[in-house]
Formats: structure tokens, sequence, C-alpha cells
């Protein structure tokens, strides 16, 4: 267990805090100063904003009223959740009461939520083990079908916690789901939900229940536990166990010593999120005028360099010429991943056909770090040839897999596997 009482005191966080009252600090010694006038000339640029820094920084406290409010309801914060959900959540509760801050957020809970939430689980190998289980849960969900959805996912749920950690299973007694600098796995996070989600249900019941309880589930006791509340929170549990296991992969289980950082870092970590500001200010998705050059049948080379539309080409490219390595260079979830072992993998799993001849059909510029691109391609295996439409997800990541605006320099594109799912589970039953 970790020693913070508050979300808000985990170190990425206060890390943040720190930076602002450091720069604060640094432009009343400017003004006080010559020598920092003469070294930092173009300090004043960011004073007026420091006043939008700060005002910002308050969303650092918004995880830790979210659990206050919602975590003996089976809701918590956790990383990947969207803190504009956070604050309309908080808001509603505020407003109107519990009730009409839980219908909020399981509405947030849509077909776009799944995709997205879904498409990190390719950067993690226990995860994406599991998925096509997952895309199951997935459309059971979507199509109402909570009674098949809701028990799938509490048993994938406890199977994953048991792999991530080595140890035991989710919903062990002796299970321990913290994580230092880790919002999902703080104290009042995912061990407050799985010590609520494990209560004891001692008789069957008929009555509808809004809490996805576990045991009474999976045991067979809770009869009524069908509905969408229900599978949403469960969806949400879901996400924040990929996030407790993206922090343990880190090596986040335990705190390592930070050496504080001086004044001249302070001001470049301060410019560069100034300029990742101006570059999501700047961008505007391209017009249909723009992609001129589509369709195109294949030809990467015709295609603007470092774009999505040309990164699937080249994909398409490798995977028709057998080429695995750099095939498997091309996929999100393999940042890290040594060449041999995801080589190896991107064989298996695409190995199974051949791409007799693809075209680039259409872009769409869906956010500053993603885009969606649809192909139509030609495959063949034995005694089968069939054709595809495929919307390819891509996005723009830096080294260690995290999201960059597109306008900045020094990321790649890089495409989500299981866009390609219905063509590499083909013959699964």
């Amino acid at each position: 267990m970790t020693d913070k009482k508050r979300i808000a005191d985990n170190e990425s966080i206060a890390e943040m805090l720190r930076l602002i009252e450091g720069a604060s600090a640094i432009e009343s010694l400017w003004h006080a100063i010559p020598l920092l006038q003469q070294a930092f000339p173009r300090l004043p640029d960011f004073s007026e904003k420091l006043s939008e820094l700060k005002e910002q920084s308050k969303i650092s406290l918004l995880p830790d009223r979210f659990n206050e409010l919602f975590a003996s309801s089976g809701w918590i914060a956790y990383e990947s959740m969207s803190l504009e959900v956070m604050k309309h959540a908080i808001e509603r509760f505020e407003a109107h009461g519990l009730e009409a801050a839980e219908d909020y957020l399981v509405s947030t809970y849509d077909a776009d939520t799944l995709k997205w939430g879904i498409v990190r689980f390719n950067g993690h190998d226990e995860f994406r083990k599991r998925m096509r289980l997952i895309e199951l849960a997935k459309d059971d969900y979507l199509a109402e079908r909570y009674h098949a959805c809701t028990p799938l996912l509490l048993s994938l749920m406890d199977g994953l916690a048991n792999d991530v950690s080595r140890h035991v299973g989710l919903f062990a007694d002796n299970a321990d789901l913290t994580a230092w600098d880790c919002i999902a796995a703080h104290e009042s996070g995912l061990q407050a939900l799985v010590t609520l989600m494990t209560k004891g249900r001692g008789k069957t019941s008929e009555e509808s229940i809004s809490v996805p309880f576990r045991h009474g589930i999976l045991h067979g006791r809770e009869l009524a536990f069908d509905n969408r509340i229900v599978a949403a929170k469960t969806w949400a549990a879901f996400f924040a166990i990929r996030d407790w296991a993206g922090a343990l992969a880190e090596g986040k289980k335990t705190s390592t010593p930070k050496q504080e950082p001086t004044w001249s870092e302070l001001l470049q970590s301060l410019n560069k999120t100034q300029e990742t500001k101006r570059l999501l200010d700047a961008w505007k998705p391209r017009e249909k005028e723009d992609f001129a050059y589509l369709p195109c049948d294949g030809l990467s080379s015709s295609l603007p360099e470092n774009s999505p539309e040309r990164m699937v080409a080249e994909f398409m490219e490798n995977w028709r010429l057998g080429r695995f390595a750099p095939l498997a260079d091309s996929l999100s979830h393999t940042y890290d991943m040594a060449m041999g072992k995801k080589a190896g993998e991107a064989k298996q799993d695409f190995g199974k056909y051949k791409v007799v001849s693809f075209q680039i059909v259409d872009v769409e510029d869906r956010t500053p770090a993603y885009s969606t691109v649809t192909i139509r391609a030609t495959f063949s295996a034995e005694n089968d040839v069939f054709e595809e439409v495929l919307k390819v997800s891509a996005g723009y990541q830096d080294g260690k897999g995290l999201p960059m605006c597109r306008l900045e320099s020094g990321g790649k594109w890089a495409l989500v596997q299981n866009s390609f799912r219905s063509v590499i589970y083909r013959n699964v039953q």
C-alpha cells in the first residue's frame, strides 16, 4: 500500500505543481536580477501563460474528488479516463445528485470509448492475448447483451491480474492492486473498487443491482445483474486494470528516487509544454480536396511523406512481400519489444494470408494524434481468396508509445493491429 493520502500527491502530479511553482519563482527573480534578464531574454513570453497553467493545474484535484464521490458506488478515476468526463460527472453530482451523475457516466461508455480504450490493450502482451474475447464482450455490450459481456469481463479481469502481477487473481483476498504514481492503482482506486465488488452476496437475489458484485454474478446468486450500469462499471474497471498493468510494466510498483529539476530544466519543460499547446491549437484536419491523390493503388512513394496513409501503404507492401520485421516495427504496441520477438509474433499473426493487391481509398484525420485510413485489399491463402475493406487506425507516437501532435518532430506513425482483426481471425470460430 502507498502512504500517499491523495492522488494529487502522486509524483507525476506533484512534479507538475512544482514546475508551475518553480516557474512562478523564476518569473519573480527575473524581474529582480539583471543577470537572469540577460540569460533568459524571452522569459516574459511565458508570463501570460502562467496564470493559464495555474488554472489548468486544478485538474490535478479532479481524481481525488471523483473517487470521493463515486468509489463507493463502483466508479473510480483512472489515467485513460477523460478529465472532462470526471469534471462533468462531479458537476452533475453537485447539481443533481448521484443518480444523474451515474446516468451521465454510463452514457459515456459508448462505441467510441470502447473502441479507443480497447486500442490501448494492444500495447500489453497479456491484454493482447485476450483480444478476441474482449472484442466479443464489446459486441455483446453494444448489442445490449449485458448478461453475456459482464461475466466474461469479470472472468478476464481475474486472469489478467494473475498474469500481470505473477501472483494472484484480481479478486483474491491477498491481491495488492496499488502502484506508485498511478491514478488507477492509488489506494482509493482499484483496491477500494475490488473490495466493493467482492462483497459477500449470501443470498440469491432477483432484485436489480447497480454494482458488478463479482461473486454474486459468477456464482449465480445475482439474477438481475444484466443491465447497462453494471456492464458500464465493469468496462470502467477493466480500463482501470489496463492502467494499473501499464504502471507495473513501467516499474512503478515501488517508488524510485528522483532528482529535483534545475531552473534550466524547468524552463525547458515549460517551453516544451507551451510549444505543444501551440501546435495543438494550430492543427486542423485535412479537407477532402487535400486528398487529390486518392484513391491510390498501393504505391507508397506516391503518398505524402510522414503521413498516416503512407505508413499504411508501406505496411501493406511489407505484408505483401513477407517482410515481417519492418511490418512489426509499424505496429503501435511493439515500440518496446525486441526485434526478433515482434517479428516472430507478426509472422504468426499476419503470415497466414498473403496480400494480393490493395488500394488506399480514404483518410479521416480524427484528432491531432490519430487518423483512420480506409483500404480495400484482396488476400489469399490455400483455397481462399477474398476482399476486405479495412479501417486502419493510425496514431502518431513518440519512442515510448505515447501519442504526440502530428505537427511535432521526432514522432512516427504506428498502426493498431486490431484494425486487421477481420483478416487475422478470419477462420477463428
